[in-house]
């Protein structure tokens, strides 16, 4: 069996907190009162830092 490569990446409570706070904004604009976990969020910011790079 492969073993992974990919590995767990630390946050600090700054960088959580923040998160929390989009979190929060984007449960606010929900008709139904739900939000994207903060896993969901981090990586679409991620995604969001890796596309900037590409140019």
């Amino acid at each position: 069996m492969r073993q992974s490569t990919v590995k767990p990446v630390l946050l600090s409570k700054h960088q959580i907190d923040a998160i929390r706070q989009i979190q929060e904004q984007e449960r606010a604009h929900s008709q139904l009162g739900v939000a994207p976990s903060i896993h969901v969020i981090a990586r679409q910011l991620m995604d969001k830092a890796l596309e900037g790079m590409k140019r």
